[in-house]
């Protein structure tokens, strides 16, 4: 097992940070079984969101999202809590908070962790946990091919 934690905060709504750097070792790789992000504080006072995106590949420009479809992609976090209506009767704040992460992806090069869409300059943190893996040479290239966001189907 291996846990890679830490912090990155919004500005403007986004941030990246890389998780993992190549190590030039093919045949060895994480298979990512946890996603975590979540608040450094959480304000009941104030609206709170963020959408992080776990990839192998830094996202190319500020309007990427989360989006399924794109192999590069393999973990999404994301969080919104609103505050009451105005001039209503309710008492608590109303949110909604996920995590998931595709359980068939093996990271044998970079790793990036991105925010979209985020509480500028709020802290988050985050925690990745992974399994090492052996790979034989057909299922590096296979994952190398994967990373690169081209299909194997």
């Amino acid at each position: 097992m291996r846990t890679l934690r830490g912090q990155i905060t919004a500005v403007g709504g986004k941030a990246q940070k890389q998780l993992i750097l190549n190590d030039q070792l093919i045949n060895r790789g994480l298979r990512v079984t946890g996603f975590f992000v979540w608040p450094d504080r959480v304000d009941t006072t104030a609206e709170q969101t963020f959408n992080a995106i776990l990839s192998y590949a830094e996202l190319s420009n500020a309007l990427v999202v989360m989006d399924a479809s794109d192999n590069t992609q393999l973990g999404w976090s994301f969080y919104s809590q609103s505050l009451p209506a105005a001039g209503t009767s309710a008492k608590s704040n109303s949110g909604f908070f996920n995590q998931l992460i595709d359980p068939d992806h093996i990271v044998n090069r970079d790793l990036f962790i991105s925010l979209r869409e985020s509480t500028d300059n709020q802290a988050l943190n985050y925690m990745v946990v992974c399994e090492m893996v052996e790979l034989d040479d057909n299922e590096a290239i296979i994952t190398i091919i994967k990373e690169n966001s081209q299909s194997v189907e």
